[in-house]
This record gives structure tokens, sequence and C-alpha cells, in this order.
């Protein structure tokens, strides 16, 4: 009995994270602050250095914590959108072809999709190992291919789920695993959508970063956190440019006062 009640807890977290997935209800929207975050349908946060590309191509190990005494889930997402969110053909990474979504007039690729959850990418690790991508191309995206190397699983070791912290003593964020070879973005962003903090420099993984009160603004009360390790890659054609990206996003909440 007490399996099926966790089969169940999971299905409605898959599902409200799928659900969540959508350009209304991403927490790191562009604001009217000054820091600028790259908009897109996967829901998570995608590094600045592609705000500018035609075209971005995304596979994410997003892993958030659930109900006190139950494990943490961990959700793999490939993810594609060019331009606008004009169609690009067929988009596949290291063989699985991406579902494809068309919303408002805006074409975006994303596996798991909220009208087929339960699918799922086989052979895309995160242990170093590359991840390849083919665009087929349609209209002005042309035919495409490229592959980044995966960053390594790591571990959010502070703030833990659930904490609660005094913004004017700021936030010591710590993980374990770090990497010269990788990068970290840092997010923080009230859950009731009124403020945001993201990391506006690129950061070494070294796994610590503080975050000091006076640069957290307005972000109080319950706050979800994010640390996002990441590596890319550029491809560039018929002057446009695309941007390859590997990431892992740890989330917890915690309460700021």
């Amino acid at each position: 009995m007490k399996k099926h009640y966790i089969i169940q807890l999971l299905v409605l977290l898959l599902l409200v994270f799928l659900v969540s997935c959508s350009e209304d209800d991403n927490p790191t929207e562009p604001t009217d602050d000054g820091n600028e975050q790259v908009s897109n349908n996967s829901g998570q946060p995608i590094p600045a250095e592609a705000k500018d590309a035609d075209g971005v191509l995304a596979t994410i190990s997003y892993e958030f914590q659930t109900a006190p005494g139950f494990p943490p889930i961990a959700i793999v997402m490939g993810f594609a959108q060019f331009g606008s969110g004009v169609d690009g053909g067929n988009v596949t990474v290291n063989g699985n072809t991406l579902g494809k979504t068309t919303e408002s007039g805006t074409t975006f690729y994303v596996t798991p999709s909220r009208t087929n959850p339960t699918q799922s990418l086989t052979g895309v690790n995160f242990n170093g190992s590359d991840h390849s991508w083919q665009v087929s191309g349609n209209g002005d995206v042309p035919q495409l291919s490229g592959s980044v190397k995966s960053p390594s699983l790591f571990t959010l070791t502070a703030p833990t789920n659930n904490a609660s912290i005094t913004k004017s003593e700021g936030v010591e964020v710590t993980w374990t695993n770090p990497s010269a070879d990788s990068n970290v973005l840092i997010v923080m962003a009230a859950l009731d959508g009124s403020s945001q903090y993201f990391t506006s420099e690129v950061l070494d993984d070294d796994g610590s970063h503080t975050i000091a009160g006076s640069d957290l603004g307005n972000v109080s009360g319950d706050a979800m956190l994010q640390v996002v390790k990441y590596n890319y890659s550029s491809i560039s054609s018929g002057g446009k440019d695309y941007y390859i990206i590997a990431e892992i996003v740890k989330s917890v909440v915690i309460k700021v006062n």
C-alpha cells in the first residue's frame, strides 16, 4: 500500500513539473531590475551566454526535493528552440527524437512533454559523456550537427531543502564534485513571482559561492534556489550561431527571513 502511494506521489510531482514548464510560469523570465536571463519554454534556467543565439539545444538533468522522508525526483529533459520559435524540422539527441510542440504560433521541442509525460531519453547520461545533436533543418533553420560534453553529477550540500536563512547574513551555497571543465549559474526566485536573483557572471565550478544579502533585493519568504552546472559549445552556420548546452539543475526550496 505504501508503495502505491509513493508511485502516485511521483506521478503527481512529474505532472506538476511538466505543467510548470511553460513560458508564463518560468521563474527566470527577464525582469525590469537590470537582471536579464534567457526566457525559454524548458522551464529551466539557460546560461546567459545563449541569450543572443539563433537557437538553443539543451539536455537538462533536473532534480528537485519532494515531501520530507521521500527521495528527490530526477528528470532528464531534451529541449530545443530556434529563433523566436520556428520549426527546425526533425531534432534528435543521442538518437532520441524530441517531441515537437506548437503553442500560440511558437514551436519548440521538448521530451518529456506535457502531452507525453512518460516519454524518456535513453543514452543521455551526465557523466562527462558526449551529448550529440542532429537537426534536419527547415526553412531558415539549416541542417545542423554538433555535440557537447556533459558535466558530471553533483550534490547540493547547502542550503538544504526547507532551510531558513537570514537575508542580512547572505546565503552560503556549496556543492560537491567541483570541476575546472564546467561552469555554474545560481538562481533564486521568490515562489510568489515577485522577485529573483541570479549570478550575472559565469561562476567557476569550485564547489562554493556566497550570495551577499545586499544582492538578494526583494527576495523574501519562500523561494526556490537552483544551482546549475553546465557545459556548452556552439555551431555557426549561414551567419547564425546555435548553442548546445548540457546542464544539471539541483533545486531546493528555502525560506528567506
